[in-house]
C-alpha cells in the first residue's frame, strides 16, 4: 500500500463509499467431435474467503490486498430453459467467430465465465453500451444475473447428489472478484448489483502505485482457484498504471465419471483435414450410454459421479460445420429429449485442449464495440470508462478416469483517455479577440495577415 494519498485520492477523498466489514463465503471415435458440457462445469460456490492470502509466485511472494464487500444478498435463480437458450447461444456465437476459416483446430472455451464477467460489465453499463451487450449475451441486463444464479443452484444440487453418491468425486468450485483502485470514485449501487447477481467480492489495489505487482497478485488470485492451470490470466503489460477495475471469474472442475472407462488402448482418429492417426482411445464402459440422434448427428451424455453433471459429446455425420452453425437449437434439444432415447456403446478419445482466445476481437466482431471505445459506463462512476484489457483461457483435460477443466475470465478498465485533439495550424491570417470569459465582450479585437511585421 502506498505510505501517502495518491493525486486520485486527493481529488475524491473517500469517494469509493465502500463497506470494510467481513463477508460470509456463498461458496468418438474415427471422427472429428465436439464437446460440451451439459449443465456441467460451472460454479459451485461464489465470493472467497475474507482472510488476506499470499502465494509464492517465479517473481516472490505476492500479497493479496485487502478485501472490500458489498453485504447485498444474492437473488433467486432464474428460469433454467432460459438460461440455457442465453448461455448456448452466446457460448456457441463465440466459439464460432474464434475457429479459424479452413479445418477447425482444437479449441475451448467458458461460456459460463465469459459471460459473466460482460454481465457483471453490463452491470454498470447504460445506453448503447448495455444494448450491444444484451444482444451478444442474448439476455436482457435484468435477467443476466437470474442466468448465471441458475446455473450457480442447478451445480450446488449436483455437488449435493455427487457427496451422497458411492465412487469418486466431483468438485466444482468458482469465484468472482472485483479489483478497485484505492480511492476511485465506484458508485456503492454498482458494487451491491455485483454482489446480488454474482455474488461477487471486492478488494482494495494499487495499479497507480504498482500495476506489475497488482497483476502478479490477480494472476497468483486465479492460479489458486484453478489449481495452477491457468497461472497467467493477464499477460505482461495487460494491467497498466491507469487501471481502475478489474473484473474476474476464475473456475475449477474435477470430476470422476459415474462409469469409468477400461484402461485406454490405440484407435484411429480422422483429423479436421482428413489425416488417419493413431491415438490413445477409451472404450469398455461398464452400462451403455444414453444419447439422441438427430439429422446428420449423435450425441451422447457421460454422467460424472452422482449423474449431476455430464459431458455431451456431439459427433456429426458430415464435419463440424454442419452443426456448428445449429448447435444452440442441438443443445436444446438434447437437454429436453426423454433420457435414454438412444444407447451407445462409447469408444471416445483421450485429449487435452487450451486455448487462450483473442476475447476483446471476438466480442467486438460479435457486435460488442462500444465498450472498448466509447464507452457509457457511468452506473459504475460518474467519470469516464473504457475497456483496455479482456482476457480470456480455458483448460479441459479427459482421461479414462474422468474431467479435469478450469477457465478464467478477466477485464481491465481504464479512465477514458481525452479524444486526441483534432490539429489546429494557424499558417494563415487570422482573426483574435481578448476578453472576458463572463461576457465575452471583447476589450481587444484584430486581424493578423503578415505575424512577421512588428509593432
Amino acid at each position: 500500500m502506498r505510505p501517502a494519498a495518491s493525486a486520485r485520492d486527493r481529488r475524491n477523498p473517500g469517494a469509493a463509499r465502500i463497506r470494510h466489514p467481513g463477508m460470509d463465503t456463498v461458496e468418438i471415435a474415427r471422427r472429428r467431435f465436439l464437446f460440451m458440457a451439459a449443465g456441467a462445469a460451472l460454479v459451485g460456490l461464489t465470493g472467497c474467503s475474507s482472510v488476506n492470502s499470499a502465494r509464492n509466485t517465479a517473481s516472490g511472494a505476492v500479497a493479496t490486498p485487502v478485501q472490500l464487500v458489498s453485504d447485498a444478498i444474492r437473488i433467486a435463480p432464474g428460469d433454467a430453459a432460459a438460461a440455457r437458450a442465453a448461455f448456448a447461444g452466446f457460448g456457441s456465437a463465440f466459439l464460432g467467430q474464434m475457429l479459424p476459416d479452413g479445418p477447425v483446430t482444437n479449441a475451448a472455451i467458458s461460456p459460463y465465465s465469459l459471460f459473466t464477467v460482460l454481465a457483471m460489465a453490463r452491470a454498470g453499463a447504460k445506453g448503447a453500451t448495455g444494448q450491444q451487450i444484451d444482444a451478444v449475451l442474448g439476455a436482457a441486463g435484468d435477467a443476466q444475473g437470474a442466468a448465471v444464479a441458475a446455473v450457480d443452484a442447478a451445480v450446488a444440487e449436483a455437488l449435493d447428489r455427487a457427496s451422497q453418491a458411492p465412487g469418486g468425486t466431483v468438485t466444482v468450485q468458482a469465484a468472482n472478484e472485483t479489483w478497485v483502485e484505492q480511492g476511485f470514485p465506484v458508485r456503492q449501487e454498482y458494487l451491491d448489483q455485483l454482489a446480488r447477481e454474482f455474488g461477487v467480492a471486492a478488494r482494495s489495489a494499487d495499479f497507480s502505485g504498482d500495476a506489475e505487482g497488482m497483476r502478479l497478485a490477480i494472476n497468483a488470485w486465479v492460479a489458486e482457484r484453478t489449481n495452477d492451470l491457468i497461472p497467467e490470466l493477464f499477460p505482461s503489460d495487460s494491467i497498466r498504471s491507469t487501471t481502475v477495475l478489474v473484473l474476474v471469474n476464475a473456475l475449477y472442475l474435477q470430476a470422476s465419471w459415474a462409469f469409468p472407462f477400461e484402461p485406454r488402448q490405440d484407435g484411429t482418429f480422422t483429423t479436421a483435414d482428413g489425416r488417419a492417426i493413431t491415438v490413445p482411445m477409451m472404450s469398455g464402459l461398464p452400462l451403455a450410454a444414453s444419447g439422441v440422434k438427430g439429422p446428420g448427428w449423435a450425441a451422447v451424455s457421460l454422467p460424472y459421479v452422482g449423474s449431476g453433471l455430464a459431458m455431451t459429446v456431439l459427433l456429426p455425420d458430415n464435419g463440424l460445420d454442419a452443426v456448428l452453425s445449429g448447435l444452440p437449437e442441438i443443445i436444446d434439444t438434447v437437454a429436453t429429449s426423454e433420457p435414454g432415447t438412444t444407447k451407445f456403446d462409447v469408444t471416445l478419445p483421450v485429449f487435452s485442449v487450451r486455448s487462450v482466445p483473442d476475447a476483446a476481437a471476438v466480442v467486438k466482431a460479435l457486435g460488442i464495440t462500444d465498450l472498448f471505445g466509447d464507452a457509457d459506463l457511468s452506473g459504475i462512476t460518474e467519470g469516464g470508462l473504457t475497456v483496455d484489457a479482456f482476457v480470456h483461457e480455458s483448460v479441459v483435460k479427459v482421461d479414462e478416469e474422468g474431467t479435469e477443466a478450469a477457465a478464467a475470465t478477466g477485464m481491465g478498465m481504464a479512465a477514458s483517455a481525452p479524444a486526441r485533439p483534432e490539429p489546429l495550424v494557424v499558417d494563415r491570417p487570422f482573426v483574435f479577440w481578448i476578453a472576458d470569459t463572463t461576457t465575452s465582450a471583447p476589450l481587444f479585437l484584430g486581424v493578423i495577415t503578415d505575424p512577421s511585421a512588428t509593432a
